[in-house]
């Protein structure tokens, strides 16, 4: 293999390892196969066993993966056929011909994934722009599996976002939920330039008296005493008002909760976050409540109480009603907003196979 080539196909890989995972776990493996193969594969492990019910999160994030490596292969020329597997770690296998071209859609998607990322700043409370709407619906196409809506009325918007930070109000409540969120969170610049996985505390953007507040919260013994007080209901109570004040929420869901359907959920996924991005919007996914209440569902929710189980229940129900969907899957804010004081980096792509 020539040196070009090599460096095309790593080019493919490091624009991959650029998509969003859920506490940027980078849940993925490349391999290159000679002449001209190069497979994704998933690493379930990487992602929490409590929220990644059936691999779902690390399978979308293989979709968002997917999406911008393909994005990638056609800006170098490629034409990807993109081949599908529906067990074991391998998820899907390019196969790279020469002569793909760009549609101007697609540039615009593809100058977009170096400066996408999550924004965790408070939003505008202003409509969305109709080009963007258009931007976003656009991008979002028509894919196999997978439907795309937009919610921007103002009372469903409240509702839907009480509704969803029951998560935050659970998990500082819960100790097991606790330990997950609070392990995930580190303090280091050099570790956050460094690719870890883990949420750095930079982009949480958090006021200065709460990030003091965090370095207490973290201890269960505060948290638990704090959770009697009623603290975890003021947390929910205000982060739902600042996620409400958007200028809409997203909507994904699916025909099946299954592997190829996660995996297509995340390509649309990544296609609407790399629209907003190129029109200069703020885009946060709000969704860990949907994946506990599937998590509660299945009966895999033992660390939680049976009052906790209700409140889950509850919150996904007032969600199914006011989004008139049985089965809400992935949700996020979009809108206006100043750019973040902090984004998560990537660790350089290691791809197997490429000599």
């Amino acid at each position: 293999m020539d040196a070009a080539y090599r460096e095309k196909v790593t080019k493919i890989c490091t624009a991959a390892a650029a998509a969003p995972s859920g506490d940027n776990s980078q849940p993925w493996r490349f391999v290159f196969r000679a002449p001209n193969m190069l497979e994704f594969h998933a690493i379930t492990e990487k992602d929490n066993e409590l929220l990644n019910i059936d691999g779902s999160g690390t399978y979308i994030a293989l979709g968002a993966a997917i999406q911008n490596a393909e994005l990638e292969a056609k800006a170098l020329g490629f034409v990807p056929d993109v081949r599908y597997s529906s067990s074991g770690s391998l998820v899907a296998v390019f196969v790279l011909h020469d002569g793909g071209v760009q549609s101007d859609e697609e540039k615009k998607l593809h100058q977009a994934i170096p400066s996408r990322h999550s924004n965790r700043k408070a939003y505008k409370k202003i409509p969305i722009a109709e080009d963007d709407r258009d931007a976003l619906i656009s991008a979002a196409g028509n894919p196999t599996g997978a439907s795309f809506t937009l919610v921007e009325e103002r009372e469903s918007m409240s509702l839907v976002s009480r509704a969803l930070t029951t998560m935050e109000e659970i998990a500082l409540q819960n100790k097991s939920l606790h330990r997950l969120f609070f392990e995930s969170i580190f303090w280091s610049k050099e570790r956050n330039i460094a690719g870890n996985s883990g949420l750095y505390i930079g982009t949480l953007e958090l006021p200065p008296p709460a990030r003091l507040l965090f370095k207490v919260l973290k201890y269960w013994s505060v948290a638990n005493v704090l959770a009697k007080l009623g603290f975890p209901t003021m947390v929910a109570k205000t982060n739902a008002a600042q996620n409400a004040s958007a200028s809409a929420f997203g909507l994904i869901t699916i025909e099946h909760f299954d592997r190829r359907n996660y995996v297509e959920a995340g390509r649309l996924l990544e296609r609407v976050w790399l629209a907003a991005t190129a029109q200069g919007m703020s885009l946060q996914i709000v969704t860990g409540m949907l994946f506990l209440a599937r998590t509660v569902e299945r009966g895999h929710a033992t660390v939680f109480s049976p009052e906790e189980c209700t409140m889950v229940k509850k919150a996904y129900a007032r969600a199914q009603e006011t989004l008139k969907t049985d089965e809400p899957f992935l949700m996020f804010r979009v809108g206006y907003s100043n750019a973040p004081s902090a984004v998560s980096f990537r660790r350089e792509p290691v791809i197997e196979g490429l000599h």
